[in-house]
This record gives structure tokens, sequence and C-alpha cells, in this order.
């Protein structure tokens, strides 16, 4: 059956009625501590240090204490309720990013640091992946939690790419520890809102499921959905290493000061595709969104590889853009698809901390191919990344063929 993509678009116009127009803004401005604080901290404690090696483990300590974390947070609010554990640790997290900002004006040990960053990714808001858990729960049309997965994704991206973007810009404008205060006050502003207005009961009860006396283990959750892990990690290896790529091209061209707009024009176009997935037909399957999607983003990727100058740069990685934000709907549509009844909420943040880990690993391995080999290699390396996410897809073709079934195919 061909699907109108008129009439898919409109799917997006059931969004705000469902789940509130406020709640909506509340939750996308809600996401921007959480993207502007990796690069934040990083800029923070190397100019208050002098140490860009303290700022690298800062962040470090920050990035793996979130994707540690989440899963736990998420675990607690599938037993408890988002409300109640949201307003447990957010004034536990703006106290830690208060702690922070005092922490860049005077210097403390680096022990001191790292135990203040640790606070402070362990009591992060996964806002991101508590949204999509809600939308689940509220078993919308599937085209309606397509629209809603498509709609997240685009806003994630754009709060990605423009929190580092504001980061650069604030730390120029007033002072490198600017970013850590503006972060604490997005939190109050959007975050206490959106915790407000989150449901007191676990989501099972929310979307009139009987609550079930067991749940299953996070390690049960972590098995079932780790096609779509797998594949959201090779997408945040893609971004961390191809953010290495383009500061060192940027450097090589003797602007180093245009790698955050270059990048920027990839997640520009990712975010505006990911809202474009709606329309793709319901015969287009998973995997070959997996397969089609990641060998385009390679291809275009190695072009990349090819451009003589800063602005080809750009112009390449916005086409590359078009096909990453799908794949990002693809794999929370798969992990939705695949998640035991009673774990969404772990599912979903289990699926947020593996861009994190994802971004990690690629931007660490990327910087040292970007240090030693120059651009050209580390987008090289980018461009063998993301295909992980095609070998995913193949692996689904290939179990759906040999069940013949195809419910998450």
């Amino acid at each position: 059956m061909s699907q109108n993509p008129f009439r898919a678009l409109r799917d997006y116009r059931d969004l705000p009625p469902a789940f509130g127009t406020g709640k909506m803004i509340s939750a996308a401005l809600a996401r921007a501590p959480f993207a502007m604080l990796p690069l934040g901290i990083m800029t923070a404690f190397t100019f208050s240090t002098g140490d860009i090696a303290v700022g690298g483990l800062a962040t470090a300590f920050f990035s793996i204490a979130v994707a540690t974390c989440s899963p736990l947070i998420g675990r607690a609010a599938d037993i408890w309720g988002q409300r109640r554990v949201l307003l447990t640790i957010m004034p536990i997290n703006a106290v830690a990013l208060l702690a922070l900002y005092w922490a860049a004006l005077n210097s403390p040990s680096t022990a001191t640091i790292y135990l203040i960053c640790l606070l402070a990714g362990l009591t992060a808001s996964p806002i991101g992946s508590f949204t999509r858990a809600r939308w689940v729960a509220m078993h919308p049309k599937p085209r309606t939690l397509m629209a809603a997965f498509s709609y997240e994704s685009m806003a994630d991206e754009f709060v990605f790419v423009l929190g580092p973007a504001f980061v650069g810009i604030a730390a120029t404008a007033a002072a490198p520890s600017a970013p850590l205060l503006i972060a604490f006050i997005v939190l109050v502003l959007a975050g206490f809102p959106f915790a407000f207005t989150a449901p007191t009961e676990p989501l099972d009860a929310v979307s009139g499921d009987a609550p079930g006396t067991s749940r299953p283990s996070i390690g049960k959750i972590l098995v079932a959905v780790s096609p779509a892990i797998i594949a959201l990690i090779s997408v945040g290896a893609f971004f961390g290493s191809s953010q290495a790529a383009v500061t060192v091209r940027a450097e090589e061209l003797g602007s180093a000061g245009s790698a955050g707009l270059v990048y920027a024009a990839m997640g520009i176009s990712s975010a505006l595709m990911a809202l474009l997935v709606v329309v793709l037909p319901d015969r287009f399957k998973l995997y070959a969104r997996f397969i089609t999607f990641s060998v385009a983003v390679s291809a275009l990727t190695i072009i990349t590889s090819y451009a003589p100058s800063l602005p080809l740069t750009a112009l390449a990685l916005f086409v590359a853009g078009a096909f990453v934000g799908p794949t990002l709907v693809t794999a929370f549509t798969l992990a939705e698809k695949l998640t035991p009844e009673g774990g969404v909420a772990v599912a979903m943040t289990l699926m947020s901390s593996s861009v994190t880990v994802g971004v990690s690993l690629g931007a660490a391995i990327g910087g040292r191919v970007a240090e030693s080999s120059g651009s050209h290699n580390t987008f090289l390396l980018s461009a063998g990344v993301i295909l992980v996410a095609g070998v995913i897809g193949l692996i689904l073709k290939l179990k759906s063929s040999t069940s013949g079934r195809d419910r998450v195919a």
C-alpha cells in the first residue's frame, strides 16, 4: 500500500494536541544543558587550569557518568514514575552545575573538579529518552509514533548542533566559564517545568496497562535492543570522528574558527530530513533503511574527504547529513519494537547513552587519526564506522528471511 507523503506529513498535526505544546517546548529546551556541558566543561577547565588534559579528563568523567547512570535512572522511572525521579535528581544536578561554575572560577584541586563532573553526569536528566518513552506509552498509531520519533530526532539534532555553537559564542563573548552558568539557568527555566508536567505514575499505569509486578532486568533489555544500540554507537562514532575530521580540516585550511559552522551544515540537514522519515513507505523496511542510509553516508563522507575547500566540505557534509537523521529515527523505531514490556524508559535511556558512548569513542580515535594522518584519513574513518549500522541491517534481513517473520525488520 503506497503512502501519500502529504498525508504522512499531516501526522505532525497530531503531536501537539496529544503531548501538549508547552510540554514539547520545555522538553526541547531542557535538553540544552546536556548538549552544552561536554564542550562547556572542556572549554572551562582547559582555560582555568591551563591544561587541556584536565579539560579532557573532566569531560570524560562527565560523559562516562551519564552513560553509566542513565539506564538506572530509566529503570527508576519505570518503577516510580518520571516526575518523582526527575524531582529527585534535578535539584542535585542544579547544585552540581553551580559547583562546576564555581570550580571553573576558583580552580580547586583536579580531584575536586573530577568529583563534581561525576556528580553532574550521574544526575543528568535524560530528557529526550523520557520524552520518547512517554510517546511509546501513549500507544499512538504507528505512523504517529514514527512522526513523534522523527520530531524527537530533529529536536536532538538541533540542540546538539546549536548547543556546542552556543558554548563557543558564550565563551568568547563573556568568559570560558559562562556556558556552565547558562546551563544551570536553562535547567531551572526549562528542566523543572518539564519535570512538573511528567507523569507521577509508572508509564505502564499511565498507558492503561496493568502494572507488572516484575520487570525485565536491565541486562535482558540490553540484549533485546542490542541491534539498535550497536547501530546508534555507530552513528555516535560517526559524529565524534567527523567532528575531529572537520576540526583538523579547518586547521589545515587556515580557518580553525570555522569548524563549528562547517560541522553545523550536516546537523541542519540531518535534523530536517529526520522530519521527513514519515513519508517513507511501510514497504521500505527497517533493515533496508539501515543498509541504504549507512552506505549513502559512507559514500558521501568519502567524497568529503577529497573536498579541497571548507565551503565544499560543508556542502558535502550537508548532503551526507540528509541520510544521518533518518538513520537515528530508524534506530529508535527498531528499539521500540524490540523492547520487552515494562522496559521502555530503560531502553530509551540505553539508546541515548549509546550515542554518548559512540561520540566519545569516535572523538578519541578520530582525534588520534587526525593528529597523525590529517583530515583525509579521519573522514575515511568516519566513512567506515557508519557502515556498522548497515551490517546491523544485513543481520536483521537475514534473521527475517530465516525466521519467516518480519516483526522488527
